[in-house]
């Protein structure tokens, strides 16, 4: 069945995921809603998207949308799932899925009170290249694992009011990015073990909190029980190349592009033509002393491959790509992350 998607917060974000949804034929944006009239309206226009609503209220109030894609600034999530579950909606939110591990319990009773699908956005997990790691994994293709190194960052320009820089905001690099980094290696650790996941034991965790209050940059080693051994970095103040790589008794496995493989949509603000290609991706697999490719083929783009892991997985209300567990537990070691580095938010008192 075709999935009608409204959209809650039409930035640069929901431009690529509606461009996404322009390679499926399993779900398509009908309706749009923002705090800024005319910026729905450019929307609505860009993907010829049929209604514009006022308010998120009224969008939610529409009977004809199924879901809805929250791409609101972090500390709103909160409030727009427990508002769309309680009208019914499936959902789709952008990560961070909450603040605090607090919030993130209060947004999974929501989904399950309202028996509604939810699901938090890490759209790098609904990629096939994800699958062919964990599968290299579990065969044994380079032994026991024994350490993966993640790291997501990027460097803004200094602007206290930003989303990136201003603490009352929850910015910083964890909540942005780091979170990329955190479930890349519960991945793994959980791929080593035969899971989809695991939680780590212990964290420990160095990071500089500037001037504005939050997290400039910061990195963290966890330890998981069965052995594997995470190194995550992540910044809003440092330009850290994105790479997944795991490190086993017999070979390394490297992911040159974990974050955003296969999409020419996180650089493309109009709408991309039709028969727009896809690029395949790549992980280097090095075992004794020579590396081989190893080719991941696609049929559509990053985010298409999460609007269809929705479309797929909505009558069991959650998703084997970031289960309800899976979300919490990666919130859960953020939680402890900031802890360590001594960066709090005004919701964390609430929680």
């Amino acid at each position: 069945a075709m999935i009608h998607w409204g959209i809650i917060g039409p930035g640069h974000i929901a431009r690529v995921f509606c461009n996404g949804l322009r390679f499926t034929d399993k779900g398509q944006a009908t309706a749009v809603a923002s705090r800024d009239p005319h910026k729905a309206r450019q929307f609505a226009a860009d993907f010829s998207i049929a209604t514009v609503h006022d308010s998120y209220q009224d969008l939610l109030a529409d009977p004809s949308v199924d879901a809805v894609y929250i791409a609101t600034i972090h500390p709103a999530h909160l409030q727009w799932v427990e508002l769309a579950a309680s009208a019914g909606k499936h959902i789709l939110v952008e990560k961070p899925i909450g603040i605090n591990a607090g919030e993130v319990a209060a947004i999974i009773e929501a989904a399950q009170s309202n028996d509604v699908f939810l699901m938090e956005a890490f759209m790098y997990r609904c990629h096939p290249q994800m699958q062919r790691l964990a599968a290299l994994i579990q065969q044994g293709a380079i032994g026991a694992v024994r350490l993966v190194r993640a790291s997501f960052g990027y460097h803004a320009n200094f602007d206290p009011n930003s989303r990136a820089y201003n603490h009352d905001l929850a910015g910083g690099g964890i909540l942005d990015v780091g979170g990329y980094t955190a479930s890349a290696a519960r991945f793994v650790a959980g791929a080593a073990a035969g899971t989809t996941f695991l939680d780590p034991q212990e964290i420990k965790a160095c990071g500089v909190i500037g001037a504005s209050g939050v997290d400039y940059y910061t990195a963290a080693t966890l330890s998981f029980d069965n052995g594997v051994i995470g190194q995550l970095s992540t910044g809003v103040a440092c330009n850290i190349p994105s790479e997944i790589v795991v490190f086993g008794s017999e070979g390394i496995v490297t992911v040159p592009q974990p974050w955003l493989p296969s999409t020419p949509c996180r650089t493309a603000r109009d709408p991309l033509p039709p028969e727009t290609e896809f690029p395949p991706s790549t992980l280097l697999l090095q075992q004794g002393g020579s590396t081989s490719e190893i080719t991941v083929e696609v049929d559509r783009d990053l985010f298409s491959y999460e609007a269809d892991m929705v479309a797929d997985h909505i009558s069991a209300r959650q998703a084997p790509a970031m289960s309800w567990a899976d979300s919490l537990g990666n919130m859960q070691l953020m939680d402890r992350w900031r802890a360590e580095i001594g960066l709090s938010y005004p919701q964390d008192s609430s929680h």
